[in-house]
């Protein structure tokens, strides 16, 4: 399968790139840069040197190669990336797109535009794009021509929180409190992201007003028929990657810890990425790889339920994801090049 890549020199899109290459079914026909056009990738990432050769091109040379290729992946920031999905779709309508930017999540397009500050300008596709979480959407995902690739923090808070909701075991406010590396800030340099800034420091932002938030309500909503009360708070911790989503609800009178293990056992017990564990996880449980880890906690003395979550937002978060999803596409086993080896450190 021939695969090229738009956006390939952020952290996200060199994670992709790094898994692509090592994937047995893939062949990297083109990795698109406006900003580092004409240069080695591996002159970007040094660790690529002797494994990738590849020469960054730029959208105009990779717009003559959209007919050779089967699928693209964008790598772009929210309300560039949409743009480019017009012009590929108008050179080439029958390829196959994955986009991990916040483009195309959200369907109420009035809620986009709030919450992004962008006025979209390909409203008509939206409604064709599948959001691509496949322990939700998994037949839907084998089907379709175009994904949107989750964000990172809505995939720690929507995967604890969907059987919950789904099984109406939970009352309908939730908190969210989440930390998060500051990769996922991305790699452009910005005051509050360096090193004199995070090192010993952590801190909240976007406190309800982060753009990720309407993309859990509405997923939510769309998957159960329920709405939420929710709030969610980010926080940058001094750590390159990682989420890690504290949630704070309360069970609707009656409903017991062991009935919660159970919903979840009947949910994911299954599923090759998600782990049900018996102790509160952290986020080296989960960097570098695919998994993401759920645990559970009932305090009977404030009657809350606590679940805790924990991806790499740059695997789970963006990449692996997008790969899980393009082997849902083409009938590939479903693991295929993300069922990576999982580093401590």
């Amino acid at each position: 399968m021939k695969v090229g890549v738009y956006g390939a020199t952020g952290y996200g899109g060199m994670q992709l790139i790094t898994l692509l290459q090592r994937h047995p079914e893939v062949s990297l026909e083109f990795i698109s840069s406006n900003s580092h056009s004409g240069i080695p990738l591996s002159n970007l990432y040094k660790k690529l040197t002797g494994r990738l050769s590849h020469i960054l091109i730029d959208s105009e040379e990779a717009k003559a190669r959209l007919e050779s290729v089967d699928l693209i992946f964008l790598a772009l920031p929210h309300g560039v990336s949409m743009s480019y999905v017009k012009e590929i779709i108008a050179i080439n309508p029958h390829l196959k797109i994955i986009d991990l930017s916040g483009d195309f999540r959200i369907q109420n397009l009035q809620i986009y535009e709030e919450w992004y500050g962008f006025d979209h300008i390909l409203k008509e596709k939206v409604p064709e794009f599948v959001y691509g979480l496949p322990e939700l959407f998994r037949e839907k995902i084998k089907k379709a021509q175009y994904i949107a690739n989750p964000g990172c923090f809505p995939t720690s808070m929507i995967l604890p929180l969907y059987p919950l909701m789904d099984q109406g075991v939970l009352e309908p406010r939730v908190i969210v409190d989440a930390k998060t590396g500051v990769s996922g800030a991305g790699r452009k340099a910005k005051e509050q992201f360096l090193f004199s800034e995070v090192q010993d420091n952590t801190y909240a932002y976007n406190t309800g007003r982060h753009r990720h938030s309407p993309e859990v309500v509405e997923i939510i909503r769309e998957t159960t028929g329920k709405t939420m009360e929710f709030l969610f708070s980010p926080h940058i911790v001094p750590s390159s990657r990682g989420i890690y989503s504290t949630i704070y609800t309360t069970l609707r009178e009656g409903v017991t810890p062991e009935e919660i293990n159970a919903i979840y056992q009947t949910y994911y017990g299954n599923e090759a990425f998600i782990e049900l564990t018996p102790f509160i996880p952290s986020t080296k449980d989960v960097n570098r790889s695919n998994r993401v880890f759920i645990h559970s906690f009932h305090d009977p003395l404030s009657k809350t339920l606590i679940l805790f979550s924990t991806i790499d937002n740059l695997m789970k978060g963006a990449s692996s994801q997008a790969i899980q999803n393009m082997n849902l596409m083409w009938g590939f086993d479903e693991t295929l090049g993300i069922d990576t080896d999982y580093y401590y450190l």
